[in-house]
């Protein structure tokens, strides 16, 4: 009889979450995607410091049918030292066949640290798994602008360790439903082995945040790129709290740093907003922002191929629309309308 492999995943839930992410929810789908291709079964590992909302009945939702939950008080924030000292001994003990976690922060400060810690080797990035030999399996990562897969297979017979790019994860429901077996384990992490100690948690300043990062993008274009509509769009940024973000135009004349540029040969974004102005959509940029929730664009060219990838779009001069929103919305702020 074949050994059933050991699927762990190490969603990001945070005790203080009311509810599950959707990165979280897509990794716990791409596990059970992953053990119903191999006959495994799938383990969830949920580091806290003792106070963590019961998420049996979630996780089961997923076809999850075990948990791990890890109390101790070093375990309240992410600590790439305190997660690896409590996740280390179990993963040595039962040596699971898989581990994935989310391209995120924290997955990619956690995911090398314990790929070294257990002597095996760890793919980042990941954007598909082909199953087709499960004896041999390959993992994916795009590369060159996300416009070519590079095949990555490990050599090695211990735990692979995976990091998956939050932008291929879906979000799917198990219909079956499993019932979770809830494991508690208190792995009594020594004060020695924390190194970097959480003081608090700072809100990023939307002017200086990476574009990656932000909730909102204000994202500027060849027509939108000159001297006199620049300090209108900053304007408009700081009325939103948006980050600035440019096209490749706008980066070559010198106008906003490179580090602002988005599109496939720039950042990738995914934004809850994304508002260009003055961009005219060509396929690199457009690319880069498929994972903002929501596109609003504003173009003079009706044709502009930006209005075909936007959720709202106008057709008209930006520098006839800009002075009018900016009006609207600080009028709107200043009655206490404004969401």
């Amino acid at each position: 009889m074949a050994e059933i492999k050991e699927i762990w995943v190490l969603p990001e839930i945070s005790e203080n979450d009311e509810e599950i992410s959707p990165l979280s929810l897509g990794l716990l789908s791409e596990a059970r995607s992953v053990a119903e291709k191999t006959g495994g079964a799938v383990t969830a590992l949920l580091p806290g410091n003792g106070n963590r909302q019961d998420y049996a009945g979630r996780l089961g939702q997923y076809g999850i049918s075990r948990a791990y939950v890890f109390q101790d008080p070093a375990l309240q924030y992410f600590s790439a030292d305190a997660y690896s000292s409590a996740l280390l001994p179990v993963i040595k003990q039962e040596q699971p066949w898989l581990l994935l976690m989310g391209h995120t922060t924290s997955g990619i400060e956690l995911a090398p640290r314990l790929a070294a810690l257990l002597d095996t080797g760890v793919i980042t990035n990941c954007a598909k798994i082909d199953l087709s030999r499960p004896e041999r399996p390959g993992f994916y990562r795009l590369v060159y602008g996300d416009q070519l897969y590079q095949e990555v297979a490990f050599r090695t017979s211990r735990t692979m360790l995976v990091t998956m790019d939050p932008r291929v994860l879906n979000v799917s429901i198990d219909a079956k439903q499993c019932e979770v077996k809830v494991t508690v384990i208190g792995p009594k992490i020594p004060p020695r082995a924390i190194r970097i100690r959480h003081l608090e948690f700072l809100p990023a300043d939307y002017k200086t945040v990476d574009v990656t990062d932000a909730n909102v993008i204000v994202s500027v274009g060849a027509g939108g790129g000159t001297d006199e509509l620049l300090p209108m769009i900053e304007e408009l940024s700081h009325l939103i709290k948006g980050a600035i973000g440019t096209t490749r135009p706008v980066v070559d004349s010198g106008k906003i740093p490179r580090e602002r540029l988005v599109g496939q040969t720039g950042k990738l974004v995914s934004p809850e907003l994304y508002i260009a102005l003055g961009i005219s959509g060509s396929p690199h940029h457009v690319g880069g922002i498929q994972g903002a929730a929501k596109i609003i664009a504003i173009n003079r060219d009706p044709q502009a191929p930006i209005f075909q990838n936007s959720d709202t779009g106008i057709v008209a001069d930006i520098k006839d629309v800009l002075p009018r929103l900016i009006a609207r919305i600080k009028q709107a702020q200043q009655d206490g309308t404004a969401v």
